[in-house]
């Protein structure tokens, strides 16, 4: 059941999932007539980086750390010294293959490097599938908070081969399925009956379910996205469950997945909110349908410390700390956070 897109923005955008949807690639990437091909990929990828590097006839092939470790400015100096070595110019066409940090890291480079390189995204992971190598935002940490330094720029083709989560422990697969929840929960109620439906297969990780889950992913944040490319005030939406949820990763320091981070700031959010009880029980039912841990955990719990992170995350403006929570189920709007209801909703 392949699943092909095309989206216009600042430049085209092919978006292909399926199963199999590597063998995409030689043709996504001659598109864009390339004066040489750049492979940069995390190490837990790298039998599938080498093969696709052949059939591309990739100049050079650059593994890079996987995880936070990647997202960091003296990796980026790092891999921009790389491909000056291999020759690269605006020409050559940078394919980045792995989960969301790589897809970051080297979405910013290719947005950076010699003022812009072609770029095509081979995401490994349903999180990246589903939420990170989406939209355009490229980005790295820095000074202890995430993503505080960061560019738009869409890639040029976006692959995902359903074939490449095969490997995936099943918290790393199902954590990515949140990103599809969180979306749905504020944006479109069909989507969330549709994900309520296929929660059984994805718990089983059949391929088609994956495929059709993915896809609802792509339709949905991309619509998004094209509506408001710079963040101006819809994509707010995409933000649903991160205020809470990027606090308490940054307190986890490591120790806690992103989408597991979401899935605990989306009930947080709710519950601080005031959201209608019904809607933020379907919420969790599907998100516990679905793997994903929706308790925060007791050491987490430190109100003080998770305040003063939400205070300082990119989203908040002059003091304020916006939330985006559901209204009603498929629609949502921003709630400002305060340090009362935080304490409230992560008990």
């Amino acid at each position: 059941m392949d699943q092909t897109y095309t989206f216009t923005s600042r430049q085209r955008t092919d978006v292909t999932v399926a199963n199999g949807a590597e063998a995409a690639l030689p043709q996504l990437v001659a598109r864009l007539d390339p004066h040489g091909v750049v492979v940069v990929h995390d190490p837990a990828v790298a039998e599938a980086a080498q093969r696709i590097g052949a059939v591309l006839g990739a100049t050079a092939v650059l593994a890079v750390e996987g995880g936070d470790a990647a997202k960091r400015l003296d990796v980026v100096g790092r891999l921009a010294e790389r491909l000056h070595e291999a020759g690269a110019t605006r020409a050559t066409v940078l394919v980045a293959i792995g989960g969301g940090t790589v897809t970051d890291l080297a979405g910013f480079v290719a947005s950076i490097y010699l003022r812009g390189v072609p770029f095509v995204s081979c995401p490994t992971t349903t999180l990246a599938m589903c939420d990170a190598a989406l939209g355009g935002k490229n980005g790295v940490d820095h000074c202890g908070l995430k993503n505080r330094l960061g560019t738009i720029r869409q890639p040029d083709a976006i692959v995902m081969d359903v074939a490449w989560l095969r490997s995936l422990p099943d918290e790393m697969f199902g954590e990515g399925i949140v990103e599809v929840v969180k979306k749905a929960a504020v944006l479109d109620a069909a989507r969330f009956a549709e994900l309520e439906a296929l929660a059984p297969a994805l718990r089983a990780r059949d391929d088609e379910a994956t495929v059709a889950t993915i896809a609802v992913a792509v339709q949905m944040k991309m619509a998004v996205v094209l509506a408001d490319e710079r963040e101006s005030d819809r994509r707010r939406a995409l933000n649903a469950g991160h205020t809470i949820g990027h606090a308490l990763e940054s307190l986890a320091a490591g120790r806690l997945r992103h989408g597991h981070a979401v899935a605990m700031g989306l009930l947080a959010e709710c519950r601080a909110a005031g959201v209608d009880a019904a809607i933020t029980t379907r919420i969790e039912a599907l998100l516990r349908e679905v793997g994903a841990p929706t308790e925060v955990p007791t050491e987490l719990r430190e109100a003080d410390r998770l305040w003063q992170l939400a205070r300082h995350d990119k989203k908040a403006v002059r003091g304020d700390v916006p939330m985006y929570v559901p209204t009603t189920l498929g629609a949502g709007e921003v709630v400002l956070l305060d340090e009362a209801s935080l304490r409230r909703a992560i008990g």
